[in-house]
């Protein structure tokens, strides 16, 4: 398993809630942030979204797919002038709400005015086990957009129409396992997005900082798979420079110039989420979490766990507990 794939898995998607919508004339709504990533796969027609309290849009067009990593608040409407309805609200009046760890069953949503669809979309939420603190979420654009008319040559061409046609096949669906299906569909629609920003957005990002950036630069990429590998390693910065062919000074600053944060940082960062998943699963004592995590005693562990996550790896798996 490579890194990606490592990662990949780690991101533990729970659930997704899918809606189909049928919206008629010059509509618009405004969506909340939620605890989770909302996407939207244009199936008929164009809209035009914009983040929450920004002033720049982003037109999407039928066959396009858009994913917001960080479940900020966004507006989708069908002109830049459209008058906007809070998401809720529209719900509400359908009958329905929703909030994270509630599953809908396939909402088919019909919205605004007129006598035929301007735009058709399905939309959808995932959420994570710990969303906030997977470095691949982390790693990805405010607003992924994925083009399907082709005009912008990615490694989505292949997979996007397929995907999305598979997806709406379901929702639309009456047969027994639809909804069943469609999630599954959406989990793998996911996934390849984000595989195809990890081929492509490092290229045409190569000046930003980022996670992404460290996994594409050979000694770095190595030393973060070493990480991922063996988390429990009491891993210092001078051993992994020497395992890259580094200096330590040299390493250490590459590190950081790419990554954004430093060697043992990053270790640490690591071996918390590792230790959140595994408090969610809810087998282990904390004395295995513990040593799992490379730390000599609970107390030390405790206190790391505290730190990165803001409250005692306890009450973390009682919280997580409560939500299943």
């Amino acid at each position: 398993m490579d890194l990606v794939d490592n990662l990949l898995e780690g991101l533990r998607l729970q659930n997704s809630v899918l809606c189909k919508m049928d919206l008629y004339g010059d509509w618009g709504f405004a969506k909340e942030t939620v605890q989770g990533t909302p996407f939207h796969a244009v199936l008929l027609g164009d809209a035009w979204l914009r983040l929450g309290g920004e002033k720049s849009f982003t037109r999407l067009q039928a066959g396009d797919l858009v994913v917001l990593a960080g479940g900020e608040a966004h507006d989708l409407m069908a002109t830049q002038k459209a008058r906007l309805v809070p998401f809720k609200q529209m719900l509400a009046k359908l009958g329905r709400s929703w909030s994270p760890g509630i599953r809908l069953d396939m909402a088919k949503v019909c919205f605004g005015e007129g006598d035929a669809p301007t735009t058709q979309l399905i939309s959808g939420v995932f959420t994570f086990g710990d969303q906030r603190q997977n470095p691949l979420l982390k790693a990805l654009p405010r607003v992924f957009h994925l083009r399907g008319d082709g005009a912008a040559e990615t490694s989505a061409q292949a997979w996007l129409s397929p995907a999305i046609a598979s997806l709406r096949a379901e929702v639309e669906s009456d047969r027994p396992g639809a909804c069943a299906v469609a999630s599954r569909l959406a989990d793998t629609m996911l996934v390849q997005a984000v595989r195809t920003y990890v081929a492509d957005g490092p290229a045409a990002a190569s000046t930003d900082q980022g996670w992404l950036r460290g996994i594409g630069d050979p000694q770095v990429g190595r030393a973060l798979s070493m990480i991922h590998a063996h988390p429990e390693t009491p891993w210092r910065v001078a051993t992994l420079a020497e395992a890259v062919g580094m200096s330590r000074s040299r390493f250490a600053r590459r590190f950081q110039e790419l990554v954004g944060k430093t060697p043992l940082d990053y270790v640490t960062q690591w071996r918390m989420y590792l230790a959140a998943g595994r408090l969610s699963e809810g087998r282990l004592g904390m004395g295995d979490l513990a040593r799992m995590a490379g730390y000599a005693s609970e107390v030390a562990f405790s206190k790391a766990f505290k730190r990165w996550a803001g409250q005692p790896p306890s009450e973390y798996r009682r919280k997580t507990n409560l939500k299943r």
